[in-house]
């Protein structure tokens, strides 16, 4: 795997609790949010897939082709360092990434989720 891949591996810990934490806030009726979830991350060098389980079990996938519901781009740099950092979303206000949801359970994960990741 490379260093995308692995930056998702270690920013994945924490993303996997968050999901078992907040599982039945997002799962309650009228909340929207459905997993299984794949989450695509792109650089210009490498790609990985993130895929998210109702269970909390986070899995990453390096450059696979699926549909996701989450795409973030970003440049290699700022991606890992932000993924390696957790929490501090710092870098993503001053350079923020291009996000693109292709489905509205997409958007209210990434929106309740996404910050364990630094986005």
């Amino acid at each position: 795997m490379g260093q995308l891949a692995d930056a998702l591996t270690v920013a994945a810990g924490q993303l996997s609790v968050r999901i078992r934490d907040h599982w039945s806030d997002m799962n309650k009726a009228g909340g929207g949010v459905t997993l299984p979830q794949s989450w695509r991350f792109e650089t210009e060098s490498e790609s990985a897939v993130l895929r998210l389980e109702p269970n909390g079990r986070v899995s990453i996938v390096a450059d696979v082709i699926e549909h996701p519901e989450v795409i973030v781009k970003w440049t290699q740099a700022e991606l890992v360092s932000t993924l390696m950092a957790g929490r501090s979303n710092e870098r993503a206000r001053e350079h923020p990434p291009t996000i693109r949801f292709t489905s509205d359970s997409g958007r209210k994960a990434f929106s309740l989720l996404g910050t364990s990741l630094g986005l």
